[in-house]
């Protein structure tokens, strides 16, 4: 009975090969169809949360720029000490997209269930940190994706 699986209509066994039941005529998933549908929730989850880590770093090395450059600005008013506070708020959303980088890197090769969820709410909090309304709605949407599919595809991960 090795290889031996059944239809999901009548429980009649059928081989990896079986496309059709030949009992009751209900199409039966093969090995390799079911390898694909078990998996993409982990792969677009991990794919949403790089792209939206990336977008949490670049809009956090803007806010870091402006910031510096405000405060370069603001020195010749005795102010520059707001350059680097501004540095600073910009330094949290490029370590958070990081991370969410990382997490999904996770995602995608199945590995650390809770660094890829960690990573898709890092995600999430720096979309939301990088300020610019154009942009952290896109953000923050991937996010939520990624979340979502994370936690759906939990048993899919090692």
């Amino acid at each position: 009975m090795k290889g031996t699986s059944f239809c999901p209509g009548c429980g009649a066994p059928t081989t990896p090969l079986t496309e059709i039941c030949p009992k009751c005529g209900a199409r039966v998933m093969g090995e390799a169809e079911e390898a694909v549908s078990s998996t993409w929730m982990p792969l677009a989850a991990g794919t949403l949360a790089i792209v939206s880590g990336i977008i949490g770093c670049i809009g956090g090395i803007v806010i870091a720029v402006v910031g510096g450059f405000v405060g370069g600005m603001l020195s010749l008013l005795g102010l520059g000490w707001l350059g680097g506070i501004g540095i600073a708020v910009g330094a949290i959303p490029v370590i958070l997209g990081i991370v969410a980088i990382v997490g999904g890197a996770s995602a995608l090769r199945r590995k650390s269930w809770r660094l890829a969820l960690g990573g898709s709410i890092c995600a999430l909090v720096a979309g939301i940190l990088i300020i610019n309304p154009l942009v952290v709605p896109l953000a923050v949407a991937l996010a939520i994706a990624a979340i979502v599919f994370t936690i759906l595809g939990k048993k899919h991960f090692k």
